[in-house]
This record gives structure tokens, C-alpha cells and sequence, in this order.
């Protein structure tokens, strides 16, 4: 199976190539090639590929959805040349990007590792909008962590351009104008969570009520509403372990770098809080109510990272923490978690089927033309709708 030989590669690069800086790079290179020789798979590309054929060969379905401008700039600039010529130059931005954020680890390769150990399949793979954004506000953390209000304002603004819902990184601003604010917001977001399993439906009326009419989170919102499997409904399943080891890990994290002052600038701390309590709030609490909804959360989980790497290194962020005291078990339970994590789409019924039908561009290389793909989606719809997720097809 292409996806689990990936990450044996992996794994082989980060534990026999010692030079860091070569492995890095190399992993890089892997990710890239794996993202862009992939022949189109997951089910979300469907609905990409719809979209491109309407703005490019005008060949439009009923629900034509708009997407963000950014991503739509893209079609634009590059659908001329192909659907997979916008799935290489995607990639290749996402790699950019997320290297220039691992290099200020000591070990950067175990950085990108983790991030694609928890997003490849989910957000790599199959949410390549979403996939750019998340890079884009990684690739900003440094700014934050500085201080550079400006850029990582601009940063976030340019992300929301691909997925609205990266504007929820505004909150992570909060410690460079106010940590007791901060602080706050960061324990309110927990709280908001805890509210979110007894007034799910009520809250999210409430919010539909407030958005634009018309606008792109209004119309993603009530199509989440409307739709069976996206609506609101309690979901806790093998995943769930793994969830409680992280709040652990998170749990204990956080109370080294407060007790041997291991931050290296102001308000890391906080940042740090903050961008966990997102994570935890979104991606696990209400993510167990409505999965969908851990999208949001996914863009604390790169603090999540910086958080858990001071047992394991330094980064420019934090020291290391060297006490041998705990740190062999904290390694153990990291290992454990991102490993497991490889294996997390595995138990979904759509992932599964995706994930053991992957093919890439080497073997079908002559099915690339719109006119095959678009044979490729209607057989992909067929194939979802016989595991019941047809619902797919119209996104």
C-alpha cells in the first residue's frame, strides 16, 4: 500500500540519515513527490475537479459551488495546463512552506514527519484548500512568536483567501496585545466547547443567522446542516485514546516550560495556550459532536507541535527539556501518538476505500485528460455511494 510505504520511508530517512539537515530536505522532497504524483484521490477531489472543469472547459453541474478567490485565482493561472498541474503547484507551495517552518527545529524532519503523520490523508490529500491555508499560517509562526503583528496579520488575510476559516488565527494575536486577555479567551474557548455537546443545533442556528447571507461560510454551514452526516451527533470511537494521551502530553508540556522557564521569547507561553485550547476545543470536543468542525481546530495543532518538541529538542521557540526524569515515557507517548495517527484514516469507511484505491500519475498517465477524469469522478461517485457517501459528489 503506496500510503503506509511512504511513511516507512519515512521513518527510514529520519533514523539512518544523520545528517539533519540532509534529512530534511530529503523528507521534504518525499512529501512533495507523494502529493504530487498522486494520482487524484479521497473523495473531496470531486468536487475540486468539478469546479475546475465548470471555470475551465464550462462543462457546470446544478449547485455550482464558488470557492474562496485565492483558490479560484489558482484555476485561473494554472487550469489551463491540466487538473493535476494545480495538485503539483499546490504541493509544492505547501511543501515550501512548511519547510521554512521546520528549519527552526533541531530537527526539522521530525517536524514535517508529525505534521504529515496527522494531516496527509485529511488535509493534504483531500482538503487542498484548507491544505494551503494551514501552511500559510504555519509558515507564519515564526512572525508571531517575533511579534511582527503586521505580517502574521497579512499572513492570516491571505490564508482566508483559500479557507475561510482561517480567520480563527486572529485569536492567536491576543498575547501580543494582552495576556491576561489572552488567557481568557483561551479558557473560554474550553468552556464554549463544553456548551457545544448539550446546544450543538441551537448554536450553530444562531451562528448561520449572524453570517452573510449568501456568503461562502453561510452556504458551506447550511450545507453542513442540511447534510445527514455532517449534522451534529455525538461520535467517540478508537480515536478517542488517542485524544486523552495528547491532553496528557499537552497537560504535562506545559507545566515543564512554566516550571524551568523554558521559553525563548515573551509571551510564548500564552501562544502556546491559546493555540492548544483551538486545538483541543475545535479539533477534539466539538469535533466529537460534529466532525467537521475539527477543520477549525486543525490550525492550533502546529502549536500543539512546538508544545510537545521541547521534549524531544531545542527549537528557537523553547529550550529543551533535559530533566531524564519523565522524558523517556513523554518520548514513548509521542512516538505512540503520531504512530497511531498514520493509521487513523484506516478506520473510516471512506478513507479506507480511498487509501487502498490510491493509485499515482506513473501507472495512469494516460488518463490525465478531463475527459478520463471526468469518467474517473463519475466512477468514484458510484463507488461512494455504495458505502453511502455519495453526499461527497455534491461538494
Amino acid at each position: 500500500m503506496i500510503y503506509l510505504l511512504f511513511f516507512f520511508a519515512l521513518f527510514m530517512i529520519c533514523t539512518f540519515l544523520t545528517h539533519r539537515r540532509q534529512a530534511l530536505y530529503v523528507v521534504s522532497a518525499l512529501v512533495f513527490l507523494f502529493l504530487a504524483l498522486t494520482y487524484p484521490s479521497g473523495g473531496d477531489w470531486i468536487g475540486y475537479f468539478l469546479h475546475y472543469d465548470c471555470m475551465v472547459n464550462e462543462q457546470c453541474n446544478n449547485g455550482f459551488i464558488m470557492f474562496e478567490p485565492g483558490y479560484e485565482l489558482i484555476v485561473s493561472l494554472f487550469g489551463y495546463l491540466g487538473f493535476q498541474t494545480i495538485i503539483i503547484f499546490i504541493a509544492a507551495v505547501n511543501v515550501i512552506l512548511i519547510l521554512n517552518f521546520a528549519k527552526h527545529f533541531e530537527n526539522g524532519s521530525f517536524v514535517i514527519v508529525a505534521i504529515m503523520c496527522m494531516f496527509l490523508w485529511s488535509v493534504y490529500v483531500e482538503a487542498i484548500r484548507q491544505a494551503l491555508a494551514l501552511s500559510i499560517v504555519i509558515f507564519g509562526i515564526h512572525s508571531l512568536f517575533l511579534g511582527r503583528k503586521r505580517k502574521f496579520i497579512t499572513l492570516v488575510l491571505f490564508a482566508s483567501t483559500f479557507h475561510i476559516t482561517a480567520l480563527i488565527c486572529f485569536l492567536l494575536m491576543t498575547p501580543l496585545f494582552s495576556k491576561k486577555l489572552s488567557k481568557i479567551i483561551s479558557y473560554s474557548l474550553l468552556i464554549f466547547s463544553s456548551f457545544f455537546f448539550a446546544f450543538s443545533e441551537t448554536i450553530l442556528s444562531a451562528l448561520l443567522a449572524i453570517l452573510p447571507e449568501g456568503s461562502i461560510a453561510s452556504e458551506k454551514l447550511s450545507f453542513y446542516l442540511a447534510t445527514e452526516q455532517y449534522r451534529p451527533q455525538l461520535s467517540i470511537g478508537s480515536g478517542t485514546i488517542l485524544d486523552i494521551i495528547l491532553i496528557f502530553l499537552i497537560c504535562v508540556s506545559f507545566k515543564r516550560i512554566k516550571k524551568y522557564m523554558l521559553a525563548n521569547y515573551n509571551a510564548a507561553n500564552e501562544i502556546l495556550l491559546i493555540g492548544c485550547c483551538l486545538y483541543i476545543s475545535f479539533g477534539i470536543f466539538i469535533g466529537k459532536m460534529m466532525p467537521v468542525m475539527t477543520r477549525i481546530g486543525w490550525y492550533g495543532f502546529p502549536f500543539v507541535i512546538v508544545l510537545l518538541y521541547i521534549n524531544l529538542g531545542y527549537s528557537e521557540y523553547f529550550k529543551r527539556y533535559i530533566n531524564k526524569r519523565g522524558c523517556g515515557y513523554s518520548k514513548l507517548l509521542i512516538a505512540f501518538y503520531f504512530l497511531l495517527q498514520i493509521l487513523r484514516p484506516l478506520t473510516y469507511d471512506n478513507s479506507y476505500y480511498n487509501i487502498m484505491h490510491q493509485d499515482t500519475l506513473l501507472n495512469r498517465f494516460d488518463a490525465l485528460d478531463d475527459a478520463s477524469l471526468r469518467q474517473s469522478a463519475k466512477r468514484k461517485c458510484f463507488d461512494l455511494g455504495k458505502i453511502g457517501y455519495g453526499f461527497l459528489c455534491s461538494i
